[in-house]
């Protein structure tokens, strides 16, 4: 809903001079003494042995699962020097990160980047952070404690069989440690030019003999950056949050854990306002307040012989307030899923859903949503079938299926394979449909996008007003997507992997220019209507790559490279408006890193 200025940003990691100060008093599984928890003390074989839950829904070796897995550990996140999780995703092979301003961030998995990607699901313990009024993420409030990061999980590739619509290009799982991990006393302290200050304080201990806790609070500051013109960009940012973990062994089966958090955001912005009368755009300062929390419980009983029962419910509340307006959304969303096996061959997972997410918006001046109060319910359910057709090679089936108010039913399926053909050899493939659903935006907006004055460009006596209209005929956006992947041992101290993907969309999003229409207030001018609609196609391929050498037991490297190509089909016609897809969008990355343990300390 907001349109950047394009400043030119300063390398936060190169260009600040930065001091920190860090007090750990801990129990023996904290951050600095935790033997069994340190990554830094991994050889490579242990890496490939980490396991993941986002690809599968199941706990699963990273090297054996049947999709493009990637994991940060909290020592890679220490390691990089990271201080916002979108710094931290720079990391990950196939993931575009490009920082637009001081305050915000353009992340997105195997192209179509931008302020608003749209294609990708991203998850914090499970609870989504993915917003329904644009489709995307806003990585200024997923500004989390990092030393309460046990690690980052990216599944590169549509993951909607399993997590269902809008996971289309990639999934991102922020995966926080237990309380009882961060036990004692954490005392952290920050400062710099840029990154001008962080403050955090984490206290932990026991509830009982079987509980532990954690209560945190974070703040931060941001300083603002410098245009082109060496004037103040006015997107300065402050963060304040405060929250807790608690983990509970309710009996010999049954675990129980409660999470919850409150955040406020103080920023700022400059914004190119569209004008009815001359100069008909004015760059404004906007001020941007954001308020946040949530409520999450999950309880896991384990039922015997393989078998499990999740459930998780969560409560989610966000007032975002621009110069546009201001949107205030509750969610509420539970979900449980259960594991069983049939006989030796058969791993069964099957689960149901239900989320309702109620908002109000507050129209401004020159952005509008024809329904200003609107509730929306999402029922869901899966079902997956992992077949061990023999012992080297897996069959996993699975589909979900799910009804919601945008566009009705949607059927995601999946069908993928493992082939464990030696020790030093996995390969495995997949074919994949997955949906994006209408955002609120793309339903009932009405937003300037901009105006052309009378003269050049426009014969006519007034002004014309080019207007995005949303429409409610919209159907999703589509992927059918190939993938093969390969995981080599090449030798004790050498990994490669390596995934290449061809993607298919159908119904990207255009828009339709309709006919002039005169308006006589708030003064006379034409509004010309962009209605969204359903008018480009395009295909992606690429190759993504990951080598490991572990050339010392105290040293590492990780290289790192993808490839992408982007082939749009906008209908040629005067009366489309549709950008080029993937403009923004590298085709080559790549990423050295060595990793040094000068001493055990």
């Amino acid at each position: 809903m907001t349109r950047g200025s394009g400043f030119k940003r300063a390398s936060m990691s190169g260009g600040a001079f930065a001091f920190s100060l860090l007090f750990s008093v801990a129990a023996a599984a904290e951050d600095s003494g935790g033997a069994g928890d340190d990554f830094t003390s991994f050889s490579l074989e242990d890496l490939m042995a980490v396991e993941v839950t986002t690809a599968s829904k199941r706990a699963e070796r990273a090297s054996e699962a049947a999709a493009a897995v990637f994991v940060l550990t909290r020592d890679d996140i220490a390691r990089s020097g990271a201080v916002t999780v979108a710094d931290a995703l720079r990391l990950v092979p196939g993931v575009n990160v490009a920082q637009i301003n001081a305050n915000s961030w353009a992340v997105t998995v195997r192209g179509f980047n931008s302020r608003f990607s749209n294609k990708l699901l991203v998850m914090i313990d499970g609870r989504s952070v993915y917003t329904p009024l644009f489709s995307g993420t806003l990585w200024d409030q997923q500004s989390i404690v990092l030393e309460d990061v046990e690690r980052i999980e990216v599944v590169r590739g549509p993951g909607g069989a399993l997590w269902g619509a809008n996971a289309v290009n990639g999934v991102i799982n922020i995966i926080t440690r237990s309380s009882r991990d961060t036990k004692g006393v954490l005392v952290k302290a920050a400062g710099g030019d840029e990154y001008q200050a962080q403050a955090v304080l984490r206290v932990g201990g026991d509830v009982g003999e079987n509980g532990a806790f954690r209560v945190y609070g974070k703040f931060e500051s941001f300083d603002a950056n410098d245009t082109a013109l060496g004037v103040e960009a006015n997107d300065d940012w402050r963060n304040f949050r405060g929250g807790f973990r608690t983990d509970f062994d309710l009996s010999a089966r049954d675990t129980l854990t409660m999470t919850g958090e409150v955040s406020v955001i103080d920023a700022g912005e400059t914004l190119d306002v569209p004008l009815l009368t001359a100069p008909f755009l004015e760059r404004q300062d906007a001020a941007i307040d954001r308020v946040g929390a949530h409520l999450l419980t999950q309880w896991t009983r384990d039922l015997g012989d393989g078998s499990e029962l999740a459930v998780q419910g969560y409560f989610d509340y966000s007032d975002i307030e621009i110069p546009q307006g201001e949107e205030q959304r509750l969610t509420f969303d539970v979900t449980a899923q259960h594991s069983f096996s049939v006989g030796k061959r058969h791993s069964l997972l099957w689960g149901l859903g239900f989320r309702n997410i109620s908002d109000e918006i507050t129209n401004g001046s020159f952005v509008a949503f024809a329904d200003t109060e609107r509730s929306i319910q999402i029922f869901s359910g899966f079902a997956q079938d992992t077949y061990a057709v023999t012992d080297s090679l897996d069959v996993v089936l699975g589909a979900k299926f799910e009804h919601n108010d945008f566009t009705g039913f949607e059927f995601q399926p999946s069908a993928r394979f493992v082939w464990r053909a030696s020790e030093e050899a996995t390969f495995w493939g997949a074919v994949s449909r997955a949906v994006r659903t209408p955002s609120r935006a793309e339903d009932d907006i009405r937003a300037i996008a901009f105006v052309v004055p009378p003269g050049p460009g426009n014969p006519g006596p007034v002004p014309l007003a080019f207007q995005f209209a949303g429409d409610r005929s919209i159907d999703s956006e589509t992927l059918i997507a190939y993938e093969l992947g390969a995981r080599f041992r090449i030798a004790d101290a050498v990994s490669f992997d390596v995934t290449g993907f061809f993607n298919k969309y159908g119904d990207l999003r255009g828009s339709r220019i309709g006919g002039p229409t005169l308006n006589l207030t708030p003064t006379p001018h034409a509004v010309v209507p962009l209605t969204v609609d359903e008018l480009v196609d395009a295909d992606t391929y690429g190759v993504e790559a990951v080598l490991d050498w572990q050339v010392a037991p105290n040293w590492r490297l990780q290289a790192t490279y993808a490839y992408l190509n982007i082939d749009g089909d906008v209908p040629a016609s005067p009366d489309i408006f549709a950008g080029e897809p993937g403009a923004a969008d590298p085709k080559h990355t790549a990423n050295l890193r060595s990793l040094l343990d000068v001493t055990k300390r």
